[in-house]
């Protein structure tokens, strides 16, 4: 389907940056870029912007991206997601950001659906910041292992005891923020705690933030996430945020 064309609220050019942060994901970032409904998107009042933020993918990953329309956003410093997207969101801001009123954010794994994104927009009409919850969503058998379903779920009431905060997915890959509400945030993570990093800045925010539920589906291609190595990051992540001046 591809990006929209511009569509106009108000006499204003607005937009809805779609961020797809990617690392070797060429089985499933071209499906994931055509399934994004920009026609839906644009009968919200927005045009859709498609940003793919490489990891200095050694695939086709950028290939497959750029020949579906999308924008390519690559990594200048250290690999890892943390790094990959608060560097996308700083070039977004230096380079005409004035119209990107919406950021949407998914894995390019085609785990999460496209097709949920209009879901989003429409809660941040009341809300800074939306992520989705696959534990109270739907989940295709096999999508999420059961060492990865508990430790998310560990995880998941540590961070909402220590930031007072509620989730029920921790490390759950699909968010949405209006401009001003992403803008704001202090973001630290350089790899898969990413979303403790979100999730800690945001409740600290006090920005008004809900959790929906999303559907989920198997990856396509391997993960890049080892619990072993990620999980004590993500729980290091928590307490940081927690406690940070």
């Amino acid at each position: 389907m591809g990006p929209a064309g511009p569509s106009r609220r108000g006499g204003i050019l607005s937009e809805a940056v779609i961020l797809l942060p990617a690392r070797n994901e060429e089985e499933g970032i071209g499906e994931v870029i055509e399934r994004i409904p920009t026609d839906e998107i644009g009968k919200l009042g927005f045009a859709t912007r498609v940003v793919v933020v490489d990891g200095n993918s050694s695939d086709r990953t950028v290939e497959i991206s750029e020949s579906r329309g999308a924008e390519i956003i690559r990594q200048n410093g250290s690999i890892g997601k943390g790094n990959g997207v608060r560097e996308a969101i700083s070039q977004i801001y230096e380079n005409h950001s004035e119209h990107s009123d919406l950021f949407i954010m998914l894995d390019a794994d085609a785990t999460y659906r496209p097709e949920d994104i209009p879901r989003f927009i429409n809660e941040l009409e009341s809300c800074d910041v939306v992520w989705g919850t696959r534990i109270k969503g739907t989940m295709e058998k096999g999508a999420m292992s059961s060492v990865n379903k508990f430790g998310n779920r560990v995880l998941s009431f540590l961070a909402s005891i220590v930031n007072r905060s509620k989730t029920t997915d921790l490390c759950t890959g699909f968010w949405g923020f209006r401009s001003q509400a992403i803008k704001g945030l202090v973001l630290t993570a350089d790899g898969f705690n990413l979303e403790a990093d979100l999730f800690g800045s945001v409740s600290k925010s006090g920005l008004k933030s809900a959790e929906i539920p999303i559907n989920y589906d198997s990856r396509e291609g391997s993960s890049s996430l080892k619990w072993y190595v990620d999980g004590p990051r993500i729980l290091l992540m928590i307490m940081k945020k927690r406690f940070a001046k």
